[in-house]
């Protein structure tokens, strides 16, 4: 039963996240388009409309992305068909928890509004948002078959392989992605499912020009210049040694030019190639920036989830103490921590926090869970929507600032 005060300070958080997401929508969507990773979704629809698909996927596009994107180009430009897809995909994300059998409160729609507002990026016109809504339907699809013995294994399957064959990010997750096979296959919740079966046979089959012209599946990549012999991996770990003498600010990267000059003057062995050789190059630089990237990822986390980020850490610390072991209930928890761990681990550059949307919005689902079934006393549910109310003010002035409202 809430306590009135709590009700009170409930309904403050709803409108204000409510005002504060119809802010942050309104604004990235007038950002000017071609932005960041966008033009690069923009020039694949391009070649798509200019040389056709076969030339498309022997040079590397994002197979389901374009499938979406591509009809909608046919009616409207490029960066609004792609962001169109993405509004549509986020109405799927909102509908399948809606759907789900033990139906979510208003608060959690709220906490997602919040989170993807301060975000932003699953507005902008990239892959991330069918990748990321992928990756979240599997997991928490397999976390309800290990808490309810009752998941949706077809639904669950097909949106691991769009995941899959969306983004090459997936090879980062696969740790996360075989625990979850873990629980299945301990929950007995194999079976041969047509449906997803058949989508990864169609996927297979249209990824046949890439396999030929390169070996692998067709994934968009932001390759080097023609011209540049240094690697991505490269450009990254010179970033961080530049930003730690202080020749380059944070969250930055040195030009391909400067890369190319590094090696020249210092050797081609001066930088790993490699994100695995970065990992054992100095190891000392290694574990330096884990626990920074670590500290990074819980301070800007906690602006994106407020205690929501803490509660999984708090809640799997309490299970492991009891158990004496890692329980496959704390699906979520570990999976999280599992990420974070990972990217802090494996960029020795700064990480960027969109890596971790799928475990971010899974750990909104675990809070909302603990909250239903009564297990956050109602000061810390207090203090949580008091935090985000907070921040949704400052995050809606801070928006109002950027346009120019305020010069008006």
């Amino acid at each position: 039963m809430e306590s009135k005060i709590l009700k009170h300070v409930k309904t403050i958080f709803i409108c204000c996240t409510v005002l504060y997401s119809m802010i942050a929508v309104f604004y990235f969507l007038k950002k000017p388009f071609g932005g960041g990773d966008e033009s690069l979704f923009i020039s694949d629809l391009e070649l798509i409309n200019n040389e056709g698909w076969i030339a498309a996927i022997k040079k590397g596009i994002s197979i389901p992305f374009m499938a979406i994107a591509y009809p909608l180009s046919q009616f409207m430009k490029n960066y609004l068909a792609l962001r169109l897809v993405n509004i549509l995909l986020l109405a799927i994300l909102f509908f399948y928890f809606y759907k789900q059998k033990n139906n979510f409160s208003g608060s959690f729609y709220g906490y997602l509004l919040f989170f993807i507002s301060t975000a932003g990026y699953f507005y902008l016109g990239t892959n991330d948002t069918l990748f990321f809504v992928g990756l979240i339907i599997f997991i928490n699809e397999v976390n309800n078959l290990q808490k309810e013995k009752n998941w949706k294994g077809t639904l669950a399957f097909s949106a691991l392989i769009i995941a899959f064959f969306t983004r090459e990010l997936v090879i980062v997750y696969s740790p996360v992605i075989i625990f979850c096979f873990y629980v299945i296959y301990k929950e007995k919740g194999f079976a041969i499912l047509r449906v997803p079966l058949s989508l990864l046979l169609l996927f297979l089959v249209l990824n046949i020009p890439s396999f030929i012209a390169n070996g692998k599946i067709s994934y968009d990549l932001k390759a080097p210049p023609a011209s540049a012999k240094a690697t991505w991996a490269q450009r990254q770990y010179l970033a961080q040694l530049k930003v730690n003498i202080g020749e380059l600010a944070n969250y930055n990267h040195p030009s391909w030019e400067e890369t190319d000059a590094y090696l020249s003057k210092y050797g081609e062995k001066s930088l790993p190639k490699g994100i695995l050789g970065g990992l054992f190059f100095d190891i000392g630089l290694t574990i330096e920036e884990f626990f920074k990237d670590f500290y990074f990822c819980i301070i800007f986390g906690f602006r994106q989830l407020a205690f929501m980020l803490l509660f999984p850490f708090w809640f799997l610390a309490k299970d492991v103490y009891r158990a004496r072991k890692m329980n496959t209930t704390m699906l979520i928890p570990i999976s999280l921590i599992m990420m974070m761990t990972i990217f802090s681990l494996i960029i020795i550059s700064f990480v960027e926090l969109r890596w971790l949307g799928p475990v971010f919005i899974l750990s909104i689902v675990y809070y909302a869970n603990l909250q239903k079934r009564e297990l956050i006393p109602d000061r810390f549910m207090i203090l949580n929507y008091g935090v985000l109310v907070i921040m949704s003010i400052y995050g809606s002035f801070n928006i109002i600032n950027k346009m120019g409202l305020f010069n008006l």
